[in-house]
């Protein structure tokens, strides 16, 4: 029913046969996210594949055989990396240690491949010739040597854009071999922080499934429920105080007592306190030079900032860094509390629904005989 994805490995690329996720680094070394965990779907394949990437591969009469997986991708390294190097969050989606299972260490090679993104939540096309895109699309994959011993990847192809305020994001890509019979399929589950207490757990239940059996299938999924109640719970209590704090209402357990405040309790620094408690599980050697990409406290607040700025801007682009300015801006001066209020609510609801929603997707796809954990 189930193989892992990591068991075989490209001996040149020194890399699992799944696709992968990195950023091209200009034709040097590729920075590329861990692999935490694969999943191949051995038995009926095509069931696991959404409507629009079944309708892709069926425009292809040549393919005869679908490979269907789903990886889990951890995006910290490499998020801290495109910080430091200040690039926007823009990854490549590298299918090269599939296509080249048997490359040599220091051998070459290339092939033309039509490649596909559908079913995205918080990842984007590029509208350029080296993006990915919705529909299939011409692109290269090679493998070259660089100074006789090291092993490089190209072209700068297959890239998306990442939300970098959204702590789970997930796509589907398609992979055809120009000319082939088999064709790979892959659901992207991107963990963008791993650093906070809420992070940790769900990237801890992750882990069960390095190898893929059906107690560390149970395990995987009974360990991510439990981490996705909890991140729930202290997120809707986050939203909840947060939430009261600005609409005036008392921040009191003792309901008899409720009353609206008249400047006893500053929203904003209760706004503030609850986002400082998200990253308290901090390890003290953390530091915005060793991570300078955002925890999950300040994903929070720009995505209230974004949603602010939509809401002034209209229309517009998601993770658009002019929306977050105005945003901020709004949120910090005039907006009123009713107006932040809603923001709050409306972005821990995102969140929230994005934690459950990649819980309740694994259950569904790695059910076991029917029965999940």
């Amino acid at each position: 029913m189930f193989r892992s994805g990591l068991e075989e490995s490209s001996p040149g690329l020194k890399l699992p046969c799944v696709p992968h996720l990195g950023e091209f680094n200009g034709g040097q070394e590729y920075k590329l996210a861990q692999t935490i965990s694969a999943v191949r779907f051995m038995r009926e394949p095509h069931d696991k594949i959404p409507p629009d990437g079944f309708n892709l591969i069926m425009r292809r009469d040549h393919v005869q055989d679908v490979e269907t997986y789903i990886v889990l991708h951890d995006m910290q390294n490499l998020r801290d990396w495109l910080y430091t190097k200040g690039k926007p969050y823009v990854v490549n989606i590298l299918f090269h240690a599939w296509l080249f299972p048997d490359l040599p260490y220091r051998g070459e090679a290339s092939t033309n491949i039509e490649t596909a993104i559908f079913c995205s939540e918080g990842v984007f096309p590029i509208n350029d010739p080296s993006g990915a895109a919705k529909i299939l699309k011409k692109q290269e994959q090679k493998v070259w040597v660089k100074d006789k011993v090291y092993m490089c990847m190209g072209p700068d192809v297959t890239k998306v854009r990442v939300d970098r305020h959204r702590l789970i994001c997930t796509f589907w890509s398609l992979c055809i071999p120009e000319g082939g019979e088999r064709a790979i399929v892959t659901k992207h589950i991107l963990l963008n922080e791993n650093q906070t207490h809420i992070c940790k757990e769900i990237h801890a239940s992750c882990t069960q499934l390095t190898e893929v059996s059906v107690p560390s299938i149970l395990q995987h999924l009974q360990k991510l429920l439990t981490a996705v109640q909890a991140a729930t719970k202290r997120l809707s209590l986050l939203m909840a105080r947060c939430e009261s704090a600005f609409e005036g209402v008392a921040l009191d357990d003792d309901t008899q007592k409720a009353r609206f405040l008249e400047g006893s309790t500053d929203p904003f620094k209760v706004w503030e306190e609850q986002l400082g408690l998200l990253d308290r599980s901090v390890v003290e050697s953390h530091s915005k030079a060793q991570r300078p990409a955002p925890l999950l406290s300040e994903m929070l607040r720009r995505k209230v900032y974004e949603e602010l700025g939509r809401q002034q801007k209209g229309k517009c682009s998601p993770d658009d860094q002019e929306v977050v300015d105005l945003g901020e801006h709004a949120f910090l001066t005039s907006a009123s509390c009713r107006d932040r209020a809603q923001a709050v609510h409306k972005v821990l609801i995102a969140c929230i629904h994005d934690l459950e929603a990649f819980a309740e997707g694994n259950a569904e796809m790695l059910s076991v005989e029917g029965v999940t954990a």
